[in-house]
């Protein structure tokens, strides 16, 4: 219907930004309001319109077709001939390139959208064009049917498979990583054991850093030796990185053909769910990470399919803080973990009459660390933060004390105005 209502014969996507060749600015046709620039991104048309597009094309396959269509276009009598035009408003596309601050979420009952707040429309297809990949993603989070207020996640039970209706269990190599000095590690190990799942399809890798804790190690070997179907532990005196070990555990999953899937978790992880590896296997999806409840450790739990798969990803599931991994076309996890760092660090004024709040966004950072600079009540009233998804709000905090939250993609969040006063806060992202 928005493209019978343009009343053109083919539609291009625009946006604000000209690319590849900012030379031919000036041979645009001029706009009253609107985007002025082609993006082939996104193209609508008729078929024997598109097809006469399509047959000039006589450039070879690596030339950008980009620069291709918009020769077309800025020629006069070819846009005429063919009755084309660009989706100056987003009616149909929108590009965020250059326009994510123009973009956000509106919460229906059964769908969310995408809202143009500049135009005021909603556009039905979204581009992640550029360097925008990771705001698409954010937007995927909650678009068209993966979460909204009224029913939550609706896509969280989709696929699932139910472990009771299998012939047989899938097997399953656990790593579990010692690479550092670990409290409670006995009870850990204990856990471990008591985990619902068939012993016998369990196969165990250790990666023990710390000379302290092979007697922990000898200890449980000789009490369980007998209990999974295999139990490997490299010590110390291999003298690997982290990288190297996590790799190596994975690395005996993939050179297994019976490992169905991988399990890999640092020991001071609490598992006080004996449920967690059914749950997660029963997800079926191909990699699922999550934190622990001790959630300020930095504790990371990753689970991965076969086969493995290339793919560079940093993942926030419902309900749990960003962690992040990159994995290599070989299929080795070869940077895990990195020092958290935090290079955008600034102050925000909230007053009435200025910036009495922000509206609802997403933070350009694995976690952000907010701290109350002034009193409520004394120096004024209003304030807080409300995380949407959870439909949770936090009043602000006392004067010098902090909270911290998830800055991408699952903690959807606005600043509440503050209505009398000043308020300041300290804001600090942590891996942008």
């Amino acid at each position: 219907r928005k493209f019978q209502e343009a009343n053109h014969k083919v539609l291009f996507a625009a946006e604000g930004l000209i690319w590849p060749d900012k030379r031919l600015q000036d041979k645009y046709p001029s706009v009253r309001s609107g985007k002025r620039f082609l993006n082939s991104g996104g193209i609508m048309g008729y078929a024997p319109y598109v097809n006469k597009l399509v047959e000039q094309w006589n450039l070879h396959e690596n030339d950008d077709d980009q620069l291709f269509y918009t020769k077309i276009y800025l020629d006069p009598q070819q846009r005429e001939n063919l009755n084309m035009s660009l989706d100056h408003k987003s009616q149909i596309f929108q590009n965020l390139n250059g326009a994510i601050d123009e973009v956000l979420l509106k919460f229906g009952t059964e769908r969310v959208r995408v809202r143009n707040t500049v135009y005021d429309t909603l556009p039905v297809i979204v581009h992640g064009n550029a360097n925008t990949k990771m705001y698409l993603n954010y937007l995927g989070n909650y678009i068209p049917n993966s979460w909204n207020y009224e029913r939550g996640c609706g896509v969280c039970d989709h696929n699932m498979v139910d472990l009771s209706q299998l012939k047989e269990y899938p097997t399953v190599m656990v790593g579990v990583f010692i690479e550092q000095p670990t409290p409670f590690l006995s009870q850990f190990f204990q856990r471990l054991v008591t985990l619902d799942y068939p012993k016998h399809k369990l196969n165990v890798f250790v990666h023990n850093n710390e000379v302290y804790h092979e007697r922990h190690i000898q200890k449980f070997w000789e009490e369980n030796k007998d209990v999974f179907n295999s139990f490997k532990v490299v010590g110390p005196e291999e003298n690997l990185s982290q990288g190297e070990a996590r790799n190596m555990g994975m690395g005996l999953c993939r050179k297994d053909p019976s490992c169905d899937y991988y399990f890999s978790m640092d020991a001071d992880v609490m598992l006080t769910n004996r449920q967690t590896l059914r749950i997660l296997i029963e997800q079926n999806r191909c990699v699922t990470v999550f934190l622990s409840q001790a959630i300020l450790t930095g504790v990371l739990l990753y689970f991965c399919l076969r086969p493995f798969e290339k793919v560079c990803y940093r993942i926030s599931v419902s309900g749990y803080i960003t962690a992040e991994g990159y994995i290599t076309a070989a299929g080795y996890i070869t940077d895990l973990f990195s020092q958290g760092y935090a290079v955008m660090n600034f102050v925000v004024k909230y007053t009435p009459g200025r910036q009495a709040y922000l509206r609802p966004h997403h933070d350009s950072s694995t976690f952000t660390i907010n701290v109350a600079l002034n009193s409520k009540g004394t120096d004024f009233q209003g304030g807080g933060c409300r995380f949407h998804r959870y439909n949770c709000s936090l009043d602000s905090p006392r004067k010098g004390w902090s909270f911290m939250h998830p800055g991408r993609l699952t903690h959807l969040h606005e600043g509440l105005p503050t209505t009398n006063g000043t308020r300041y806060i300290a804001v600090s992202f942590i891996d942008p």
